[in-house]
C-alpha cells in the first residue's frame, strides 16, 4: 500500500499534541518539536516514545503523514523538494 511520506512539515504538531506531548500556549505547538522549519520539524522525544509499548499504535510515526489536505507546510516543502509528492510503500 502506498501512502504519504512524512515531509516533517511540524502541521501535526501545531494542530495538537499527542498522548506523549505538552502543549506550549505561547509558541501554539507541542512544547517537544524542535527544528527551524518546515521540512526540518522533528519530535524531541521521538526516542522517548519509542520506548513505550503503546507506541506502536500512537503517534503514528512512519505510518504516513495523514494530513495532506490544507497543510500549506507540507505544500511548501514539497515545492522546495521538486514539486513531486513523496510516497511509501507501507507492508503490514
Amino acid at each position: 500500500m502506498k501512502i504519504r511520506a512524512c515531509l516533517n512539515s511540524g502541521f501535526c504538531c501545531k494542530q495538537a499534541p499527542c498522548g506523549f506531548g505538552d502543549w506550549n500556549e505561547d509558541k501554539t505547538q507541542c512544547k517537544h518539536l524542535m527544528g527551524d522549519k518546515p521540512g526540518d520539524y522533528y519530535c524531541g522525544i521521538y526516542a522517548e516514545i519509542l520506548k513505550d509499548p503503546t507506541s506502536v499504535v500512537s503517534p503514528a510515526f512512519g505510518a504516513g503523514c495523514c494530513s495532506p489536505l490544507g497543510n500549506v507546510e507540507r505544500d511548501g516543502v514539497i515545492q522546495a523538494r521538486g514539486g513531486n509528492e513523496v510516497f511509501v510503500t507501507h507492508v503490514e
